[in-house]
């Protein structure tokens, strides 16, 4: 499992250049790797974007991070466009 203090700048510069909150969460798990924490996900964003950890915790199961619970992705896009979204404008 890499750093996730590493990946959080990844995260931060893939919002600047525009990407998807969906694409930004599949590359966050990607390099985690697939034994990785739902804390190492969270971690990610919270030091990318500053996504507090109630924001992200709605995330918890999605796409088999922490757990199996059914999350649509429409869910991975309102809990983390607030924070992708005006890093868009930078």
């Amino acid at each position: 499992m890499k750093d996730p203090k590493l990946i959080a700048l990844g995260v931060r510069e893939r919002a600047m250049r525009g990407d998807d909150a969906v694409d930004i969460a599949l590359w966050v798990k990607a390099e985690l790797g697939s034994e990785t924490t739902f804390f190492a996900f969270a971690s990610c964003f919270f030091h990318g974007l500053g996504v507090p950890v109630h924001a992200i915790r709605e995330l918890e199961g999605w796409n088999g991070v922490g757990g199996n619970r059914d999350v649509p992705d429409s869910d991975v896009r309102r809990s983390l466009d607030p924070y992708v979204m005006p890093l868009r404008q930078q």
